[in-house]
C-alpha cells in the first residue's frame, strides 16, 4: 500500500509537490485543473526533477467538473479535447493511470440518459488515452446516481475502463464502501480516502465521520494493495499527516 496526497490546483504546483515530498508521502495525486495546474503553466522538467528528488510516484487526476455527461454534445466533445491537453502532460511525467469523474445531467434527463452520455464520452477518452500510453479510471462522485448498478453498467459498456474508488463517496446515500470494493475488486486501480457523516461529502480526516474504518480497510486489503490518496481538505495540513499515520498503523494491524 502506498499513501499519496494531492496538490491544490489553485496554488503553485512546485511548492505543493515540495510539501508532499518533505512530508514523506509515497506519491503525488496530480490534480491538473484550473487555475495554477493547467498545461501552459506547468514546467515539465522542473516538475520531473522535484519528483525524482523526493522519489515520488505520480497518478493523474483531471478536473471533477469536466462535462463528460452533458446533454449538449458540443460540451461532451469539448471535454474530450480539454482532457487530451492534460493527457499530454501526464504522459511526459510518466503517469500510467488517469482519473475521469462521473458527470450526471440534471433536470429532465434520466439516469439512463446520463449513462448513455457518459459512455459515449468515456469511449472516446479511453481511445485518446491509449495514444499517450495512459489508462482511464472512472471515479463515481457524490450523487444518488453514483450507485453500484449504474457504475456496473458504465464499466460493462466501456470494457477498457478501470475504477477509481472514492471511499467517502461510496459512503453516501445509504451506500456501503465494502459493497463497491467487493463488486469491483478486479477493476479498482486507485483509491481516495476521506471521512464523512454519510449525508454530505465533507472530506474529513479519517476517524472524524461515520465510516467504520477497520471494517472498510479490512475488506479493501483483502483485494487491493495499491495507491491510496488522502483527500483530506483542511487548511491545517496536520490533519492529513495524522490521517497518514492512522492509516498506516491500522493497515499494518489488519
Amino acid at each position: 500500500m502506498k499513501i499519496g496526497f494531492p496538490n491544490n490546483p489553485r496554488k503553485d504546483l512546485l511548492k505543493e509537490i515540495e510539501w508532499i515530498g518533505k512530508n514523506k508521502f509515497d506519491f503525488v495525486d496530480l490534480f491538473l485543473e484550473e487555475d495554477q495546474a493547467v498545461p501552459e503553466k506547468i514546467d515539465i522538467e522542473k516538475t520531473k526533477k522535484l519528483l525524482r528528488k523526493y522519489r515520488l510516484g505520480v497518478t493523474g487526476h483531471t478536473a471533477w467538473y469536466l462535462p463528460i455527461g452533458s446533454p449538449i454534445k458540443a460540451l461532451r466533445e469539448a471535454s474530450v479535447k480539454e482532457a487530451v491537453r492534460y493527457f499530454e502532460v501526464f504522459s511526459k511525467l510518466g503517469v500510467e493511470f488517469v482519473t475521469i469523474h462521473a458527470n450526471w445531467p440534471s433536470g429532465m434527463f434520466s439516469e439512463k440518459e446520463g449513462i448513455k452520455f457518459q459512455v459515449e464520452t468515456l469511449k472516446k477518452l479511453v481511445k485518446e488515452a491509449k495514444r499517450f500510453n495512459l489508462k482511464i479510471m472512472y471515479e463515481p462522485i457524490d450523487t444518488y446516481a453514483d450507485n453500484v448498478k449504474n457504475v456496473s453498467e458504465i464499466l460493462r459498456k466501456v470494457p477498457d475502463l478501470f475504477l477509481h474508488l472514492d471511499i467517502g463517496h461510496a459512503n453516501l446515500f445509504g451506500r456501503m464502501p465494502e459493497e463497491f470494493i467487493k463488486k469491483f475488486r478486479n477493476k479498482i486501480k486507485h483509491v481516495h480516502l476521506h471521512d464523512n457523516n454519510s449525508d454530505k461529502d465533507l472530506h474529513l480526516p479519517m476517524g472524524c465521520g461515520s465510516i467504520d474504518w477497520e471494517k472498510t480497510l479490512k475488506t479493501l486489503k483483502k483485494y487491493y494493495n495499491g495507491t491510496i490518496t488522502l483527500e483530506v481538505f483542511s487548511k491545517d495540513k496536520d490533519y492529513a499527516l495524522l490521517t497518514k499515520e492512522k492509516l498506516r498503523k491500522l493497515w499494518n494491524k489488519l
